[in-house]
């Protein structure tokens, strides 16, 4: 009787919990992970006023850890088809925290390079292991409530960060070095504790010996036209949002005055947002297909994003972070979904791998031309940039997904 009060009251909440156990293991770890997750938040600030280092060499820093994204993100996908994704995963995220220790104890620039290339390695290659695990343990279904509540527990530990990642960077920047690498080890000892004692064991043998081959017509990502198409489409609105992740924060500091607290709170608002209101936007976006939210998420984040320049004070900033917050929660989550039903079936590590490499070269290269925009124009021209390259880029994806659905690919 309870649980047909629950269906009927509240039929999300209730299709949420229908949901694989894999599902569950993978959100807690994300929330857990993802508390500390403040680390890449702060650094262009950090590197800028802790440590003095002028912008062309924060920008090659950022790309460094860009490049080690690209690394670990494409290896570490196609790997997933030869060795455990579990194994990986748990792997991954004691070596997130490892690296992260080690960058708050040096101040070298070689040594601050190499750091952040393998903290990119394990950050970015624990990406295309976990959407892997989501597509084996869940029915095509249950994948985009998967790939949402995923992103709820992402942003709900993101928020948390966020907010006391503002505080901690008041006091000291390392403090925010040993908080992310505490969670990193956290959600590493939890998931491989959960792994072993309520998920069941994936045979990997068996799981290699269905896994198609290169040869087999249709498997392989490299002459998959339609996905290459839509990868390509993908970057440069992805080089947009990594701008969040990048000079963001200190453009916020020199253009609009905001401590670092809000900061901080900025990228919290964010995640809450996102905790709050990704599910029920998810069910009611899928009435539309995947075309409309692409066109539309891409269109507000871009649009979020490019009015920087024309607001002032707290308020403005506020506006742009749900705007394009919200842009993000449509589009993101979609396009997620589309490439999981395009890798069934086929080498769907190297179609993650791929996917995730596409993620990654946005981060290496965001850093690179944003610092040389924000170094050569001022802070402004990088957000006029976003709204010039923004638009082509919309309708570039939108066309690749509108030939996806035209080949049903994606129910």
């Amino acid at each position: 009787m309870a649980t047909t009060t629950l269906r009927h009251r509240f039929p999300l909440v209730a299709r949420l919990f229908s949901l694989p156990s894999m599902a569950w293991i993978l959100a807690a770890t994300a929330f857990i992970n993802r508390m500390g997750a403040m680390a890449k938040l702060f650094m262009a600030i950090y590197l800028r006023e802790s440590l003095h280092l002028p912008l062309p060499t924060i920008g090659l820093l950022l790309a460094g850890y860009g490049a080690g994204t690209l690394v670990g993100a494409y290896g570490l996908g196609v790997l997933s088809d030869h060795v455990s994704p579990r194994r990986l995963a748990v792997a991954c995220l004691c070596a997130s925290g490892l690296g992260l220790l080690l960058l708050a104890q040096t101040s070298s620039v070689a040594l601050l390079a190499a750091f952040l290339f393998v903290g990119g390695v394990a950050d970015a290659g624990y990406r295309p292991v976990v959407q892997r695990l989501i597509m084996e343990a869940c029915e095509p279904a249950e994948r985009p409530r998967a790939q949402s509540l995923l992103r709820v527990a992402i942003n709900l530990g993101f928020a948390v960060g966020g907010f006391f990642g503002g505080m901690l960077a008041g006091w000291d920047y390392r403090y925010v070095f040993w908080a992310d690498a505490a969670t990193s080890f956290a959600a590493a000892a939890w998931l491989a504790y959960a792994l072993a004692r309520i998920a069941p064991p994936v045979d990997a043998a068996a799981t290699a010996k269905s896994t198609p081959s290169l040869d087999t017509p249709g498997a392989s990502p490299y002459r998959d036209r339609v996905f290459l198409c839509l990868l390509l489409a993908a970057l440069p609105l992805g080089m947009m949002y990594d701008q969040v992740n990048g000079l963001y924060g200190a453009y916020l500091r020199e253009h609009h005055g905001l401590s670092p607290a809000w900061v901080g709170w900025q990228h919290g608002i964010n995640g809450l947002l996102v905790a709050l209101c990704q599910l029920p936007l998810t069910a009611w976006s899928q009435r539309y297909g995947v075309r409309g939210p692409v066109i539309w998420g891409c269109a507000l984040m871009v649009a979020g994003l490019g009015m920087l320049p024309w607001v002032s004070g707290l308020a403005g900033v506020l506006a742009s972070t749900v705007i394009w917050t919200v842009g993000e929660m449509l589009w993101m989550p979609t396009l997620g979904v589309i490439i999981m039903h395009r890798a069934e079936g086929r080498r769907s590590g190297h179609y993650f791998g791929m996917q995730s490499a596409m993620w990654s070269t946005s981060t290496l290269l965001a850093p690179l031309v944003g610092s040389r925009l924000y170094a050569a124009w001022g802070g402004d021209a990088l957000w006029y940039a976003v709204l010039l390259a923004g638009i082509p880029a919309t309708a570039v994806l939108a066309w690749a997904v509108g030939r996806i659905e035209q080949e049903a690919l994606v129910v």
